[in-house]
């Protein structure tokens, strides 16, 4: 039976069973395989491909960067005869739309939030979370994927045995986890929550919902013995 993370001399310390051991190296692999396998294998559209762009609402800058089509005889656009003093037409932003899967939006959510004004107001957020998720979601994907490896490699040996740094990113490794399970489960409020945290007994287990809650209540219990132990460390 798993004990709960300590602190101590030696660094931060659990003693995990061979099997719980096991079954925390598949759950991070899983995300890991999730992260890699929600990777975008087209680049990202410009904000004036998408319809919305195209619309009388939307920003007017937009609009006109929507309107500009291939560079054609006598079509928009600079000619293809111009001269070296010509100015080219504006490049839309690179824009990535949000994952489709609820569990990888989970691990990506927006960094650009809208504030629940009007359409308009929503559509101009909705481009501002697609630029900037086009130009950070890679390196957040590989820094989470990193934090899972090293979980991954913290679990080959028993007791486990975390230094400062290596605790902190098994700790954002384990919230991962948290986060896909807790979005298979569909917990969105505090009574989803309660309704997982009462599945308490593997013997009961009977369904896949099941296993999962259980799953997701041991991570939880296994990341607050960590965080705790982490707290005795701050500084008074």
């Amino acid at each position: 039976m798993a004990r709960a993370f300590k602190s101590t001399p030696k660094g931060f310390v659990a003693d995990l069973e061979r099997a719980e051991r096991r079954l925390l190296r598949t759950l991070f692999q899983d995300v890991i395989q999730l992260l890699d396998d929600g990777r975008p294998g087209t680049p990202a559209a410009p904000i004036a491909d998408r319809p919305e762009a195209t619309g009388t609402d939307g920003d007017a800058f937009w609009d006109i960067v929507a309107g500009l089509g291939p560079l054609q005889d006598g079509g928009p656009g600079v000619a293809d005869d111009a001269g070296p003093g010509a100015v080219p037409p504006p490049t839309a932003a690179p824009y990535r739309p949000a994952p489709e899967d609820p569990a990888l939006a989970r691990l990506l959510p927006d960094g650009v939030v809208g504030d629940g004004g009007d359409e308009g107001d929503g559509d101009a957020a909705d481009r501002a979370a697609g630029e900037f998720r086009a130009l950070t979601e890679d390196a957040v994907r590989r820094s989470k994927t990193q934090d899972l490896q090293r979980a991954v490699a913290a679990l080959q040996a028993n007791p486990v045995v975390l230094t400062e740094p290596e605790a902190v990113s098994f700790s954002r490794a384990l919230n991962d986890v948290r986060l896909v399970l807790s979005s298979r489960l569909g917990i969105e409020t505090e009574e989803d929550a309660e309704r997982v945290h009462e599945v308490d007994d593997w013997s009961a287990a009977t369904d896949v919902e099941s296993y999962m809650a259980l799953l997701y209540n041991f991570t939880t219990w296994l990341l607050e013995t960590l965080m705790v132990a982490l707290s005795t460390r701050l500084p008074d």
